[in-house]
C-alpha cells in the first residue's frame, strides 16, 4: 500500500458507516412529527440512565483494559485513551446522577446541573480524543508515567466535580427552566462537534500514513461521535427521538473504541504471543536437544518432542505433572538430576555442562551434556528450572578414541629412539620428545615455547634457520647433516629431516623433524673411509713390495751363492755387506706388507709382560736418555697370538711417536691389563665381545687436537718436518693391529699428552699354535728334478742355481703354458714343481690344475713376493706349501726336503 492511501475497504466502511448514521436524520427530517414520538418521563429517566450506566460501564472497561495490558503491550496510546475514559466514565456518572428524578447528589439535582456535567465531559472526550491522535505508541520521548496521567485525570474529575456541585454560580448556565437550553449550552455542542471533527481527520491521516486497521475503529467512533453530537444539537425536548438517538450513537461510539482498545491491548498481543508460542514450540520440536522446564517441586511443566521421545512419551504434554521418578531413568540417575535441580534453585545460578548418564525408554545407557538454568518471574524469585541436554555419546566416543590415539601417538613420540621436534608458525618449539632430551641434556620445559636461536646459537652458525623458514613456505624436505661442540670439546653430528607440517586442508601450520645422532656413523664412515685409503695404498704398497723383493731375491741370493764359491776374506766381507743389506731392506718391505695386511706372518702364542721386559734395553737404546721408560704390568695376564715381530714393530713405532712428541724429555709408559667386554665397543662395532688384553702406551708429551687425531692413522700423514718421518709408523701399527683381530683407542689433547690403548684377543687353550721348532742342522744335499717356472728372468736364473748347487736337477721355464706341455710328456720326470704365483697367460694355481690332471700326485711349491693370501683356496687340496720372497738358500732347503718328504711318506702308505 502507498504511503497517504486508505487501507483496502476502509473508505468503504467510512462511507457506509456515516451514511448509516445520517439516515434517521434524513427519515426525521422527511417524516416529521410521525418519525419522533416523545417519551413520557418514567420511560425516558429510565432510558437514560440505563444507557448513561451502560456507558460507564463500557468506560471503565476500556480503562481497565488499557491499564492492566500496558505493563504488556507499553502502549502509550492505548493507555491515554484507556485513562481519558475512566474521566469519561466518571464524569457520566456524575451526569447520570445530577439528572432531575435522580437521588440528589449532595446538592438538589437539576436539568443545569446535570447538563453542565454533561457538557464537561463532551468537552473532555472531544479534546483528550484529538489529543491522542497526536500521541505515539513507542515513540521514545518523555511521558509522564500511569500514575501522573491518571492522577491528572482524576484530578480534573475532582475539580469538575467539586466546580458544579459547590459553586453553580461560577459555571455557565446551560438550561433555564421555561426557557430551555442556553446559548452557552449550543455554542459548546459547536465546539464539541468541532474538536471531533479535527479528530476524525487526525486519526484519518494517521490510518492513511500506517496502515493500521485499528484506526479505523476510532475513526468510526469519532464519526458517531460527530453524528451524536449534532443529533443534541437539534433535538426539540429531552424526550424526543433525536435525544435518544444522540444516545445510542454515543454508546455505539464507546463500544467501537472499546473494541480497538481491547484489540491493541489484548486481542494482537495475544495473536503474536500465540505466534510467538507457536514459532518456539516449533523450534523446540525442530531441535535435537532435549528440552524441559519444570517447577520448584522438580516437576516437569513441559518438554519438547525430543525429550519426550528418550522418556518413551508420545506426545510432550503427557510429561506435564511427572517427576524424574516416573519416567524410565534409573532411581540413581534421578537422584543425581533433582540434586542438580535444587542446586540451580537454590543459587539462583546456572550449572553447565553435567556430563551424566541416562538410561533411554529402550533401556540403552546414554552420555549426556547437560545444562540447566533457573526461571525467574519479573520479581527476580526462582520459579522453577529449565535444563537441556544434548545426546553426547558418540562424542564421548570420539573423544576417547581421539584420545587413545593421541596416547598411542605420543607413547610412539615418547619411545622412539630419534629426536622429534615440531615447530609452530612462528617457530616456536611444541614438541621436544624425550630422546631429545637424552641426546642434548636439555629438557624439554627449558625448549616448548622458544625460538630455536634462543636456545641453540650454534644453530645460525650451520644456517639451518632459513632452512626451517623455507620449510614454512611448502619448501620440499630435506636431509642435512651438522655438528655441534659440546663445552667439553666433543663434535656431535646429528642428521635432521624436516618437512613442512601441513593441517587436514594441506595448509603448512608449522615444521617437524626427526634428529638423529649420527656421532657413531660419522665414525664408522670415517673408519671406512680410513680402511678404504689403506686398501688403497696397501695395494700400492704390495705391487712395490712384490716388485722388489723379486729384485732382493736375486740380490741375496746371488749374494749367498758368491760366498759359498769364495775364500777370499776381503770378498766375503763385501758379500756379507750386501746379504745384510738386502735383509735391511727386506724388512722394509715386510713393514710395508704389514702395513697393507699382506706380510707373512707366523702366530704363536706370546706373553706380552715378557716380551715388554726384553725390549725396555733396546727401547732405551733407540729413544736416547733423556726419556724414561717405565712399565706397569698387570698380573696375571692372558696370553695373545701374534707374530713376535709385529709386536716389536708395535712397540718400537709407538716408543719412537712418543719420543717424537717429547723434544725436551719425559716419560713413556707401558701399562698392561686383561679388559672383558661385554658387548662390542661403540666405535669398533665389528669387533666381538669377550676377553682382551690391553697394552696402553702413554706419554707426557705435547698433545694433539681433534683434527690432528682424526688424521694420525692415514699413511704418509705426518706432522713432522720434512725428512722428520715417512708417515708410515701409526698406519703400520693400526694394519697389524687390525690383522691380529685386535682395535686401537686414542685419548689426547694438545698439550697433555696422548694414550694409545691397543686390545688383542686374549689366546684360548685351543688356539695355542704350536711354536715352530728351529731347523738347526744344515740343509741336508737334495736329489730328483725340479720344475721351475718363473717369469722373471733374474730371479729363475738365480732359483735354478740355487737348486742345482743343493744337488737337484732343474727343469727352468718362463712361461706356464709350455710347462704345462713338459708336464703331460710322461717320459720327462719332474719330482716337484716351485712356481710363481702371479705370471702372464696363466696364474700359477691354474697352471697346477691343469697339471694335475696327468699328474696327480704331483707336489708343488708356490713362491711370490706377496703373502700366501693371493693363492685361490679353492682346488680342495689345502692350503699349498709358500716359499716368500725374498728367500735365502736354507729356507729354500728345508721346505724342498720337507715336501719331498712328505710325499715319499705318503708313497710308503
Amino acid at each position: 500500500m502507498a504511503s497517504g492511501e486508505l487501507p483496502a475497504g476502509c473508505g468503504k466502511v467510512l462511507v457506509a458507516l456515516t451514511a448509516l448514521a445520517l439516515v434517521p436524520l434524513l427519515l426525521m427530517g422527511v417524516c416529521g412529527s410521525r418519525c419522533n414520538p416523545v417519551l413520557d418521563v418514567p420511560g425516558y429517566l429510565l432510558f437514560h440512565n440505563t444507557v448513561e450506566l451502560f456507558s460507564v460501564m463500557v468506560s471503565l472497561s476500556i480503562f481497565g483494559v488499557g491499564w492492566y495490558s500496558y505493563g504488556q503491550s507499553h502502549n502509550r496510546h492505548t493507555l491515554f485513551l484507556s485513562v481519558v475514559f475512566l474521566g469519561i466514565g466518571l464524569m457520566d456518572f456524575m451526569h447520570t446522577l445530577g439528572y432531575t428524578g435522580m437521588p440528589p447528589l449532595i446538592t438538589p439535582n437539576s436539568p443545569n446541573k446535570s447538563t453542565q456535567f454533561w457538557i464537561a465531559v463532551r468537552f473532555f472526550a472531544a479534546a483528550s480524543f484529538l489529543l491522542s491522535g497526536f500521541i505515539d505508541e513507542r515513540k521514545e520521548r518523555h511521558w509522564p508515567g500511569r500514575l501522573p496521567l491518571m492522577l491528572g485525570v482524576l484530578s480534573l474529575c475532582a475539580f469538575t466535580f467539586m466546580s458544579i456541585t459547590f459553586y453553580p454560580e461560577l459555571v455557565p448556565e446551560t438550561f433555564v427552566a421555561g426557557v430551555g437550553l442556553t446559548p452557552f449550552k449550543k455554542v459548546s455542542e459547536l465546539l464539541i462537534i468541532a474538536l471531533l471533527f479535527l479528530s476524525a481527520l487526525v486519526y484519518l491521516r494517521r490510518l492513511r500514513r500506517r496502515g493500521n486497521r485499528i484506526y479505523l475503529y476510532y475513526l468510526c467512533a469519532f464519526i458517531l461521535c460527530i453524528v451524536s453530537e449534532l443529533l443534541f444539537t437539534v433535538y426539540k425536548s429531552a424526550f424526543d427521538v433525536y435525544n435518544v438517538l444522540g444516545h445510542l450513537y454515543k454508546l455505539a461510539a464507546f463500544a467501537l473504541i472499546y473494541k480497538g482498545i481491547f484489540a491493541t491491548a489484548v486481542e494482537r498481543p495475544y495473536r503474536e504471543l500465540r505466534h510467538t508460542n507457536d514459532v518456539l514450540l516449533h523450534i523446540m520440536n525442530s531441535i535435537p536437544q532435549s528440552i524441559f522446564w519444570k517447577d520448584r517441586a522438580s516437576v516437569y511443566l513441559g518438554c519438547n518432542r525430543e525429550f519426550a521421545g528418550r522418556a518413551g512419551l508420545a506426545d510432550p504434554a503427557e510429561i506435564v505433572g511427572k517427576t524424574d521418578y516416573q519416567l524410565p531413568w534409573s532411581r540413581e540417575e534421578s537422584d543425581g538430576y533433582l540434586a542438580d535441580d535444587r542446586e540451580v534453585m537454590q543459587s539462583n545460578r546456572a550449572k553447565m555442562h553435567i556430563i551424566e548418564n541416562l538410561t533411554q525408554a529402550d533401556g540403552s545407557v546414554i552420555w549426556i551434556d547437560t545444562s540447566k538454568i533457573p526461571l525467574t518471574d519479573e520479581n527476580g524469585a526462582v520459579r522453577g528450572v529449565l535444563g537441556v541436554y544434548e545426546d553426547i555419546t558418540a562424542k564421548k566416543a570420539g573423544e576417547e578414541q581421539l584420545n587413545e590415539s593421541l596416547q598411542f601417538n605420543q607413547e610412539i613420540i615418547n619411545s622412539a629412539r630419534e629426536g622429534i621436534v615440531v615447530y609452530d608458525r612462528e617457530l616456536r618449539y611444541l614438541v621436544w620428545n624425550p630422546y631429545m632430551e637424552e641426546i642434548t641434556g636439555i629438557a624439554a620445559s627449558e625448549v616448548l615455547g622458544r625460538h630455536p636461536a634462543d636456545v641453540f646459537p650454534m644453530l645460525r652458525e650451520a644456517e639451518l634457520l632459513p632452512r626451517l623458514e623455507a620449510l614454512l613456505t611448502g619448501s620440499a624436505p630435506e636431509v642435512v647433516e651438522f655438528s655441534v661442540k659440546e663445552p667439553g670439546g666433543r663434535t656431535i653430528w646429528f642428521s635432521d629431516a624436516s618437512a613442512p607440517l601441513r593441517s587436514a586442508s594441506g595448509e603448512v601450520t608449522g615444521v617437524i623433524g626427526t634428529i638423529r645422532d649420527i656421532t657413531e656413523r660419522r665414525g664408522i664412515e670415517e673408519q671406512l673411509r680410513q680402511a678404504q685409503k689403506l686398501e688403497s695404498v696397501g695395494r700400492l704398497a704390495g705391487g712395490v713390495a712384490h716388485d722388489f723383493n723379486n729384485k732382493l731375491t736375486v740380490i741375496m741370493g746371488s749374494a749367498e751363492l758368491a760366498t759359498k764359491r769364495t775364500e777370499d776374506a776381503a770378498l766375503l766381507e763385501y758379500l756379507g755387506l750386501i746379504v745384510k743389506a738386502a735383509e735391511q731392506s727386506r724388512d722394509i718391505t715386510r713393514q710395508l706388507l704389514a702395513f697393507s695386511r699382506q706380510q707373512v706372518v707366523t702366530p704363536r702364542r706370546v706373553q706380552v709382560n715378557a716380551m715388554l721386559e726384553e725390549l725396555r734395553k733396546s727401547l732405551g737404546r733407540l729413544i736416547g736418555e733423556h726419556i724414561s721408560i717405565v712399565l706397569e704390568p698387570g698380573a696375571p695376564l692372558w696370553d695373545i697370538s701374534i707374530d713376535p715381530v709385529q709386536l716389536d714393530q708395535i712397540v718400537m713405532n709407538l716408543a719412537v711417536n712418543a719420543r717424537d712428541a717429547m723434544p725436551e724429555g719425559g716419560t713413556i709408559t707401558f701399562a698392561t691389563s686383561n679388559v672383558q667386554l661385554d658387548e662390542s665397543p661403540s666405535r669398533h662395532p665389528e669387533t666381538p665381545p669377550g676377553g682382551y688384553v690391553r697394552i696402553v702406551c702413554r706419554d707426557t708429551g705435547q698433545g694433539m687436537d681433534a683434527g690432528t687425531c682424526a688424521h694420525i692413522f692415514e699413511p704418509f700423514y705426518t706432522t713432522k718436518a720434512k725428512g722428520g718421518g715417512t708417515g708410515l709408523g701409526l698406519s703400520t701399527v693400526y694394519g697389524i693391529v687390525r690383522q691380529n683381530g685386535g682395535f686401537i683407542e686414542v685419548e689426547t689433547a694438545a698439550g697433555r699428552g696422548s694414550a694409545f690403548s691397543i686390545y688383542f684377543p686374549r689366546c684360548e687353550a685351543e688356539q695355542g699354535a704350536q711354536q715352530q721348532r728351529e731347523q738347526t742342522s744344515p740343509p741336508r744335499k737334495g736329489k730328483g728334478t725340479v720344475m721351475l717356472v718363473e717369469d722373471e728372468d733374474m730371479v729363475r736364473d738365480l732359483a735354478a742355481s740355487m737348486l742345482e748347487s743343493q744337488g737337484y736337477r732343474c727343469l727352468a721355464i718362463s712361461d706356464p703354458r709350455e710347462a704345462v706341455l713338459v708336464a703331460a710328456n710322461p717320459e720327462v720326470p719332474i719330482d716337484l714343481v716351485l712356481t710363481d704365483v702371479l705370471m702372464p697367460g696363466l696364474r700359477g694355481e691354474e697352471m697346477m690344475a691343469r697339471i694335475w690332471r696327468t699328474r696327480p700326485a704331483l707336489k708343488c711349491i708356490y713362491m711370490s713376493g706377496f703373502t700366501d693370501s693371493i693363492l685361490e683356496r679353492h682346488n680342495g687340496n689345502g692350503a699349498p706349501p709358500f716359499l716368500k720372497k725374498p728367500f735365502q738358500l736354507d729356507e729354500l732347503s728345508r721346505l724342498l726336503a720337507s715336501v719331498l718328504a712328505a710325499r715319499d711318506d705318503e708313497a710308503s702308505l
